[in-house]
Order: C-alpha cells, then sequence, then structure tokens
C-alpha cells in the first residue's frame, strides 16, 4: 500500500512540474526571430520619420496649437526578412503626442501597436511602400496572425507578456523641444 501512495506522490510531482514548465514554455518557446541589425539600422531611421509625418498610426495633435505639438515614436524590431529589393520589418511601436509648455514636456495622446512595415530598398535609402497594423478588438490576435510569421507573432506575444518594448521617446521630445535629455513628459492638463 505504501508503495501504491508513493507512486501516486511521484505522479502527481511530475504532472505539477511538467504543467508549470509548459505554462511558463512562452517565455523560451519558439526562439526568437532573426533581426538582421544591418538592415534593421538602415530601415529604422526611415520607418520612424515616416510614422512621425502623419503616416500610418498617428492622427492630428489633441494639444493646442499654439504649444506647437509634434509626434514622436520608437521603434522595437521584432524580424526582418528581405526578398529581392523587398524587406519587410515586423515591430513593435509607440507613437505620441508631445508639446513644450513653459518649462515642461506634455503629452495627451498616444498608440503602442504591432505593425509590419514594407520597404523599398532598391536604392542606397528604402523608401516606405506598405505599413499594415493589427485591427482593435478582438480581432487584434487573429489580424497579427496573418500580419506577422509565427514566430514573430510569438515573440511579440512574449514581449507583451514580460511588459517589455520600446520606451516612449521623451528623450527625443525633449531634445527637439530644447528641454534637458532627463525630462519626462507629464500629462497636459489644459
Amino acid at each position: 500500500m505504501r508503495a501504491k501512495r508513493w507512486l501516486a506522490v511521484v505522479g502527481v510531482g511530475v504532472v505539477v512540474a511538467g504543467l508549470v514548465v509548459w505554462r511558463q514554455s512562452w517565455r523560451v518557446w519558439p526562439p526568437a526571430p532573426h533581426v538582421d541589425q544591418r538592415l534593421a539600422g538602415a530601415a529604422l531611421p526611415v520607418i520612424d520619420r515616416y510614422l512621425q509625418g502623419g503616416h500610418a498610426v498617428v492622427w492630428r495633435s489633441s494639444l493646442p496649437a499654439r504649444l506647437r505639438p509634434r509626434w514622436f515614436c520608437a521603434e522595437d524590431p521584432i524580424e526582418t526578412r528581405r526578398r529581392g529589393s523587398l524587406v519587410r520589418v515586423s515591430l513593435d511601436a509607440v507613437c505620441q503626442d508631445y508639446a513644450r509648455d513653459g518649462d515642461a514636456l506634455v503629452t495627451q495622446a498616444g498608440v503602442r501597436t504591432a505593425l509590419l512595415v514594407t520597404l523599398d530598398h532598391r536604392g542606397e535609402v528604402p523608401t516606405v511602400r506598405h505599413v499594415a497594423h493589427a485591427v482593435d478588438g478582438a480581432g487584434f490576435s487573429p489580424s497579427l496572425e496573418r500580419m506577422f510569421s509565427a514566430r514573430a507573432f510569438a515573440e511579440y506575444d512574449r514581449r507583451r507578456r514580460l511588459g517589455t518594448g520600446p520606451d516612449a521617446p521623451d528623450a527625443e521630445a525633449a531634445r527637439a523641444f530644447g528641454l534637458p535629455a532627463g525630462a519626462r513628459a507629464r500629462p497636459y492638463g489644459g
């Protein structure tokens, strides 16, 4: 009887350990997708200018026009894929609306989203051809699965669960508005 009880305890322990390993496997599996750093280094400044220029994910500023607000974005590449002259960059992007109000950096609106940017890299400088983003709400995950490779989707999900990704571009906005580098944005109070 004692052997059966011991076997039952060991069996339950194995099942519990297996469940814990399975529940935490998203942290390491599948392995992260490939990011060609040279390719990303050439593409990210072009993507950044494109997004900040009012294309794809930003909208008209909600801050008062007298403050001369501007959008700033930060991007974190998840995967790069090249097919001939076309480059596809899966990325996590954060864009925020900033302005200078006296000696303070203020913000009122922003967005964090996954994007798939297709660039034409025929010349020396790549050109943005198309930006796809996942739909909001219940269609988010299915649309992201259609946009990203399976590994890129898993990596985006892993980053979301771990709370990692690009930081808000406060430093870039502070420099642009002539504020100290360590200036942190505060919500605009009107």
